[in-house]
């Protein structure tokens, strides 16, 4: 028998974003399922198709007890692994797209081992990351791969970088390209053009990126740039204030991300006079 046999689960909140719906091969060994009452825990039960409603204590003989549990559900799943008291040789599997194994803290200074798994993004949505003790994912990794699932291991402590990398492409992009957007059509391109533009522009972007890193990247406030950014940025000024101040923002904070000094902002009853840049960000 695998050395995380039988499984365990304690669950909190909404099933339906967990790893364990999208690759119903991870339940197949799912033994006990605790929750915060009976009727609750034969829900998830149901809803995986796999393990019985179980008393929290009965999950102190799992190879591996996993925990199902966002930040907001947090709070309602600790006092059922406190029930479950793991031992010194238990081994926590934290199923949280946002928490890291700390959240468990408690239970690794009483001995247990943790870690945290985690999707992540991959076209066949067959990739997670773990993170934390490396007992715990040396425990947890067989599970997951005979369930044909892709491992990256992460730096203890670091999922938070990892979750900050991926919010830069998925929450900061979409409000560049649209910013993009409305500076075409606002020039008169019609909706159609304006889309597909910015998808080669984008796409370009990706695989210079891909293929050079950083070094791929021109600096539009490069000296020989500057004088026509310059320009551009005034002569938008009277089109679109919003659109201006939004790339102005963009170019200060690249030029502080690069380590070049920022422009100075504008004084009192200047807010729509065009910033200057830096002539130059660092290129590596």
């Amino acid at each position: 028998m695998s050395q995380w046999k039988p499984l365990g689960l304690i669950a909190s909140g909404r099933m339906r974003d967990s790893l364990l719906l999208r690759r119903p091969a991870l339940s197949r060994c799912l033994g006990p399922v605790a929750a915060a009452d009976a009727r609750l825990a034969s829900r998830y039960a149901n809803t995986l198709r796999a393990g019985q409603p179980a008393r929290p204590a009965e999950l102190r003989s799992c190879g591996l007890i996993l925990v199902q549990a966002g930040t907001a559900d947090l709070g309602r799943v600790l006092p059922l692994l406190r029930a479950a008291a793991p031992s010194r040789d238990s081994c926590l599997a934290l199923l949280s797209a946002e928490l890291d194994s700390s959240a468990l803290e408690e239970f690794r200074a009483a001995g247990a081992r943790v870690c945290s798994v985690a999707p992540a993004p991959a076209a066949a949505r067959d990739l997670v990351v773990l993170e934390g003790d490396a007992a715990a994912i040396r425990r947890a990794r067989p599970w997951l791969e005979e369930a044909h699932l892709r491992c990256l291991e992460l730096k203890p402590r670091t999922k938070p970088l990892f979750l900050l990398g991926l919010q830069a492409v998925s929450g900061l992009l979409p409000p560049l390209l649209d910013a993009a957007m409305r500076s075409l059509r606002a020039a008169g391109l019609p909706a159609a053009e304006a889309r597909r533009m910015l998808r080669f522009l984008a796409e370009s972007a990706v695989r210079s990126f891909v293929a050079h890193g950083r070094k791929g990247w021109e600096n539009p406030a490069a000296p020989a740039r500057l004088p026509v950014l310059e320009r551009q940025l005034e002569a938008a000024m009277a089109q679109s204030p919003p659109l201006v101040a939004f790339q102005q923002a963009l170019l200060r904070a690249v030029a502080e991300f690069y380590g070049q000094p920022s422009a100075e902002p504008p004084q009192a009853g200047e807010e729509s006079r065009v910033v200057r840049f830096p002539a130059s960000i660092t290129k590596v």
